[in-house]
C-alpha cells in the first residue's frame, strides 16, 4: 500500500510529511501532473491518491485522474481558508473522499486519519464479502454429513438472552456478544474491542461500564491525543469499584499518549498481583494497521497480549438488529432536532434498510437516516427518501462539519 500526493504547495508538502512519517504505507510527492499520471497504471486498488485542489484552477486534471486511478482510492485535498464559506471550496462531485485540511496541525492531523480509515475501512468490507461470499459458495458444493443425534436444550440451541441498556441486541450474533459482556472479569485491566467500524465502540464501553456498577460512575473519556493519566486517576474514588476509561479509536493515539500509555503498561507488569484502580478500554478498528506508523502498532501489539478481547459482530451478520438500531437512531435524532420535518418511520423504511445491511455499517446507517430526516419535505420517512438521499459517503458532510468546526470551535483544538 502507498500514498501518492500531487501538490505544488510547500505548506501541505511539509505538513503531510509530518503526519505519514513512520506509517506502513510509503509516501510519494508529485509536483508535476504528468509525473503522477505515469505512476498511475502501476498503482493498487489499496494505494490513495490525494490531489490538491489547488492546483485543478490550472490544470483542471481532477475528473481525468479519477477515471483514470478508478482501481485506486482518490482523495480531493483543499487547504481551509480563514473567512471562507462552503461557496467557496468546490468539491467535486465525483469525490470518492474530500479532506479539508484545517490550518491547525491538530484538526488536519485527525482528519487525514478519518480518510485513511476509511478509505481501509472499505477494502476491509470487500475482502469480508468475498470471504462470505466463498464460504456460502463452499458449503453450497460440500455434501452434508449425517451427524449423530444428540439430546438438544434451549441453552445449546438458542443464544443466551442479555437484557442490555446501550446496545441494541436481537440477532443471534449480537446475543452472544452481549453474552461477553457479562464474562468481562471486574479484574480486567485492559480491555480491546475491535470491528469494521468504530462507531459502536463507545457504546459497548458504555455497556461495559453500566454492568460494572450501573452507571453510578459515569464512563471516563478521555481525548485520545493528550491522555493524562495522572489526572483521570487522581478523579477515582478508592472506594468505589474498578473505573472504566474509554480511550477512543487507536489511530486516534497521539505519540505523546503512547508514551504515556506505556508507562501505564510497565506500572501494571511490574504489579501484576495489584488489582487495578482503572480499566483501559481501547478502540480498534479491523486492518487499521495498514496506515498506522511504526509506533502505534507497536503499542497495539502490546496492548493487545495484556487486553481481555471484544469482537463486535458485522453488520453482514446482523440483519435482525437493524429495526431496533434505524429506530433508536430515528427517535434519538427527533428528540434532539424537534424542529425536523418527519415524524414517523414506515415499516417499509424498515424493511429496506434491512435489505441492505450487508453494504451498512453503524455510522453509514446513522447517515443514511440523518441525510433522510434533514432534507425530505415530508412528514413520513419512506422508503423512497432513504433510496433518494442513501448516499452514506461521508465526503460531502466532511466538508460541512469541517467548515463549521472551523467558523464555532476555532479556539478549540481538540475538536476535529
Amino acid at each position: 500500500m502507498s500514498i501518492h500526493i500531487l501538490t505544488t504547495d510547500t505548506k501541505v508538502s511539509a505538513l503531510l510529511s509530518k503526519f505519514l512519517e513512520g506509517h506502513q504505507q510509503k509516501s510519494f510527492y508529485y509536483d508535476e501532473l504528468e509525473a503522477l499520471i505515469k505512476a498511475l497504471p502501476k498503482l493498487r486498488k489499496t494505494d490513495t491518491v490525494i490531489y490538491d485542489l489547488q492546483m485543478d484552477t490550472e490544470l483542471s486534471a481532477f475528473d481525468a485522474i479519477h477515471f483514470a486511478a478508478r482501481k485506486t482510492n482518490l482523495v480531493a485535498l483543499e487547504p481551509f481558508r480563514e473567512g471562507a464559506s462552503e461557496q467557496d471550496f468546490h468539491c467535486p462531485e465525483n469525490a470518492d473522499y474530500y479532506l479539508l485540511l484545517s490550518s491547525d496541525e491538530r484538526k488536519a492531523r485527525t482528519r487525514l486519519e478519518k480518510v485513511l480509515h476509511e478509505v481501509a475501512q472499505k477494502h476491509a468490507k470487500a475482502q469480508a464479502a468475498r470471504k462470505r461470499a466463498k464460504h456460502k459458495s463452499r458449503k453450497r458444493t460440500q455434501a452434508p454429513i449425517p451427524l449423530p443425534a444428540e439430546p438438544t436444550s434451549a441453552s445449546s440451541s438458542e443464544p443466551p438472552v442479555t437484557l442490555t441498556r446501550y446496545l441494541r441486541v436481537k440477532s443471534a450474533a449480537m446475543q452472544h456478544f452481549a453474552a461477553q459482556l457479562s464474562q468481562i472479569t471486574e479484574k480486567a485491566s485492559c480491555i480491546l474491542i475491535h470491528g469494521e467500524d468504530g462507531a459502536e465502540f463507545e457504546l459497548v464501553a458504555r455497556e461495559l461500564n453500566f454492568r460494572a456498577n450501573g452507571d453510578n460512575s459515569p464512563l471516563l473519556v478521555v481525548d485520545p491525543m493528550g491522555v493524562c493519566l495522572d489526572q483521570v486517576t487522581s478523579t477515582i474514588d478508592s472506594n468505589d469499584r474498578i473505573a472504566y476509561c474509554y480511550l477512543g479509536l487507536s489511530y486516534e493515539l497521539s505519540i505523546l499518549t503512547i508514551e504515556r500509555l506505556n508507562a501505564f503498561l510497565e506500572s501494571l507488569e511490574a504489579t501484576p498481583d495489584q488489582a487495578p484502580k482503572i480499566c483501559l478500554i481501547l478502540g480498534h478498528v479491523d486492518d487499521s494497521e495498514t496506515y498506522l506508523d511504526t509506533e502505534e502498532v507497536k503499542f497495539i501489539e502490546r496492548f493487545r497480549k495484556i487486553s481481555q478481547k471484544l469482537s463486535i459482530p458485522a453488520f453482514a451478520d446482523r440483519k435482525e438488529d437493524i429495526s431496533l438500531i434505524a429506530q433508536s437512531i430515528f427517535t434519538t435524532m427527533r428528540v434532539a432536532h424537534p424542529f425536523l420535518i418527519t415524524r414517523t418511520m414506515t415499516a417499509g423504511a424498515i424493511q429496506y434498510l434491512e435489505s441492505k445491511h450487508e453494504e451498512l455499517d453503524y455510522s453509514g446507517l446513522v447517515r443514511v437516516i440523518r441525510n433522510a430526516m434533514a432534507l425530505t419535505e415530508r412528514d413520513t420517512l419512506t422508503h423512497e427518501e432513504l433510496k433518494s438521499f442513501s448516499d452514506d459517503s461521508p465526503t460531502s458532510q466532511h466538508l460541512v462539519e469541517s467548515l463549521a468546526d472551523e467558523k464555532y470551535f476555532k479556539g478549540q483544538v481538540g475538536a476535529a
